[in-house]
C-alpha cells in the first residue's frame, strides 16, 4: 500500500462508524489509529486501544493472531490476507476476515489492519457443505433402499441405513395392517430384534403417538421420554433397555400411514434443525419403498395365483408313454417369470408336448403365458403340425402387442409307433437319453426366431426306442450368472447320463437339485417322458 492511498483511508475511516474494521500499528505493535467499527468488538473505546499494544485489550488468542500478522508484514513487507480466530459473542459466532498491509510512511513502518465481517459468507458456506453432506447421505439412502424389492428386504435396508447413514444403535419398523399395527424387526441380531417389542402394544408409547397424530417425535434424552409419557409399562421397558434417545417417524403412502419408524441411540443427544430435517427426508424414502413393496407383493401374489392357475393341475394318462414335469419359479423370491408347459391328448390319440418362455416377470408375463397355452391349444385342434401351430402362434403376436416375444418348442407324439415330430421356435433343443448309448440333442432347426419375429417354420422328426426319455426344459435349468449356457449344457448332460437308470420322478428331482444355482434369476422348469415302446 502506498502512502498516499494509506493516509486517505486515514482520513476516511479513523474517526467515523464504518462498518469496515481499520487498525494501524506501530513497529512495537502499538495501536496508532482505530476506528469505531473495530474498538467496538473489543468492547473498549477508542481512546482505550490508543498507544497500547494488542494484549493489552484483546483475548489472548486473537492478541497473538494480531501480533503473529504485524511482525510477518514488518519481516516480508508483503500484504498478507487472513481469517480472524472466530469471536463469540452473546451465545452467537463471528468470523471475520482480515487484510494487512505495509505502510512505509517517513515516520517509520507501520502496518495497516482492515477487517470486514465474513459471518454471513461463512454461515452460507457452512450451511451449503451441510446441505451437500446431507444430500450425499440421502443419495446413499436412496441407493440402498431402490434395491430392496420385498418388505422384509426394505426393513433390512431400513436397519443398515439406521446403523450406517442415521448412527443409531438399532432401528425398528411398525406397519399398518389388516388386523393394525405390527412390528417389523429391523436388526438381523437376536437382542435387537428383542428390542423391536420392547415397546409394549398396550402402552401409550412414541409409537403409538406418531401413528395417531402423524407428526414425528424427537426425544433426546430418558428424562424427556418419561416425563412426557407416564404410562408405567411404557416406563419400566424403557428402564429394561439400552437405549437413550429416540427418532419415531411416521410413514405414509399417498397420504394415509402405513406405519412407522424408530431410530434409537445408545447416547443421549440433541436433534437441531438439520438432524431432524435429514430424518424427515429418510422417513419420505422408507416411505416410498415400503409402498413400492407392497405393490410389487401385491402384483406377486397376483402373478403367482395366475401362473399357477394356468400350469396342467396334473399331465394326462397316456397308455406306453410315462409323464413327469418339475416348475420351480423363485427368481430369488421377486417375481414370477413367464416359463410355462402344457401336455394335452388330442382326438386321434397323439400327445402334444409343449414347453415355452414368455419374456419378462409378473402379471404381465404370467398373463402372455395363459395366452399362448390357450392359443397353442386351440391352433393344434385345428391342425396339430407343429409347424403350422408356431405359424399360427407368429400371426397371433403380430397382431397383439401385449406380448412381446415367446420361445417355444412343440413336440407332437405319437404313443402307439415311439415317433416324434418336433417344431421349435427360438428354444432350446429337446434332450433324447436312451437307455445305453449318449445322450443327444433333438435339434428342431438351430437358430430359429422366437414367435414374434415371424419366418417359414420347419419340423424334424425323432424315432423313439423302447426306454427312451424326451426331456423339454428351459434356459433357467441350464444358465445363470455364475454359469454359461455351453458350461450349463454340458453338466446336465453328464448328469442325464449318469442318473439314467433313475425313474423319471427321480429322474427329474436329481437333475433340477443339482443343475440349480442358489440366487438364480429365472424360472426351471422341465418336462419329460419315457417311452415304454409296444
Amino acid at each position: 500500500m502506498r502512502p498516499a492511498d494509506a493516509q486517505r483511508l486515514l482520513g476516511a475511516l479513523a474517526g467515523v462508524d464504518a462498518p469496515v474494521g481499520f487498525a494501524v500499528f506501530d513497529a512495537e505493535h502499538r495501536y496508532l489509529a482505530v476506528n469505531a467499527a473495530l474498538a467496538e468488538r473489543s468492547g473498549l473505546t477508542i481512546a482505550d486501544h490508543l498507544g497500547r499494544t494488542p494484549s493489552e485489550v484483546l483475548p489472548p488468542i486473537l492478541a497473538a493472531h494480531t501480533d503473529e500478522m504485524i511482525d510477518r508484514v514488518l519481516r516480508t513487507g508483503e500484504s498478507v490476507e487472513a481469517d480472524e480466530p472466530a469471536i463469540t459473542k452473546s451465545e452467537k459466532s463471528y468470523h471475520l476476515h482480515s487484510s494487512w498491509y505495509l505502510v512505509d510512511e517517513g515516520r517509520g513502518r507501520e502496518v495497516a489492519m482492515f477487517v470486514i465481517d465474513d459471518t454471513s459468507h461463512q454461515q452460507a458456506i457452512s450451511s451449503l457443505r451441510r446441505s451437500r453432506a446431507r444430500n450425499a447421505r440421502l443419495l446413499d439412502v436412496s441407493d440402498v433402499l431402490s434395491r430392496a424389492v420385498t418388505i422384509r428386504e426394505v426393513v433390512d435396508a431400513v436397519d443398515a441405513i439406521g446403523r450406517r447413514n442415521v448412527g443409531a444403535l438399532r432401528s425398528a419398523v411398525t406397519l399398518i395392517g389388516g388386523k393394525g399395527p405390527y412390528a417389523v424387526g429391523g436388526s438381523e441380531s437376536a437382542d435387537a430384534a428383542g428390542q423391536v417389542a420392547g415397546w409394549p402394544d398396550h402402552a401409550v408409547t412414541p409409537v403409538a403417538e406418531a401413528l395417531r397424530t402423524g407428526w414425528p417425535m424427537f426425544i433426546g434424552s430418558r428424562e424427556r421420554a418419561l416425563a412426557d409419557f407416564t404410562d408405567p409399562a411404557f416406563h419400566a421397558a424403557v428402564a429394561a433397555g439400552d437405549e437413550h434417545a429416540w427418532a419415531v417417524l411416521p410413514l405414509s403412502d399417498d397420504g394415509v400411514s402405513i406405519g412407522t419408524v424408530r431410530f434409537a441411540y445408545a447416547e443421549e443427544r440433541e436433534f437441531d434443525s438439520d438432524a431432524c430435517r435429514f430424518l424427515r427426508a429418510v422417513a419420505q424414502q422408507v416411505s416410498l419403498a415400503f409402498a413400492r413393496a407392497r405393490m410389487f407383493e401385491r402384483e406377486r401374489t397376483a402373478a403367482v395365483s395366475l401362473s399357477q392357475g394356468l400350469m396342467p393341475r396334473s399331465l394326462p394318462s397316456v397308455e406306453g408313454l410315462e409323464l413327469e414335469a418339475r416348475s420351480r419359479s423363485e427368481i430369488g423370491d421377486d417375481s414370477v417369470g413367464g416359463d410355462w408347459y402344457d401336455a394335452f391328448v388330442l382326438p386321434d390319440g397323439t400327445l402334444g408336448l409343449v414347453i415355452g418362455d414368455v419374456m419378462g416377470h409378473g402379471v404381465t408375463a404370467a398373463a402372455g403365458m395363459g395366452q399362448m397355452r390357450s392359443a397353442l391349444r386351440a391352433l393344434a385342434l385345428t391342425d396339430p403340425d407343429p409347424a403350422a401351430v408356431l405359424s399360427g402362434l407368429d400371426r397371433l403376436v403380430e397382431r397383439d402387442e401385449s406380448v412381446e416375444m415367446v420361445t417355444v418348442v412343440y413336440a407332437l407324439i405319437d404313443p402307439r409307433a415311439g415317433t416324434v415330430v418336433v417344431g421349435d421356435a427360438g428354444h432350446l433343443p429337446l434332450i433324447r437319453v436312451p437307455e445305453v448309448g449318449p445322450v443327444e440333442l433333438v435339434d428342431a432347426g438351430a437358430g430359429t426366431t422366437p414367435i414374434g419375429v415371424a419366418e417359414p417354420r420347419s419340423t424334424q422328426s425323432v424315432r423313439l426306442w423302447p426306454g427312451d426319455v424326451l426331456i423339454a426344459f428351459t434356459d433357467g435349468l441350464i444358465e445363470s450368472r455364475t454359469r454359461s449356457l455351453e458350461e450349463g449344457f454340458s453338466q446336465l448332460l453328464r448328469c442325464l447320463e449318469e442318473q439314467r437308470e433313475l425313474s423319471l420322478d427321480r429322474l427329474l428331482d436329481t437333475v433340477t437339485e443339482r443343475m440349480w444355482v442358489d440366487g438364480s434369476a429365472d424360472d426351471v422348469t422341465v418336462l419329460a417322458l419315457r417311452w415304454a415302446g409296444r
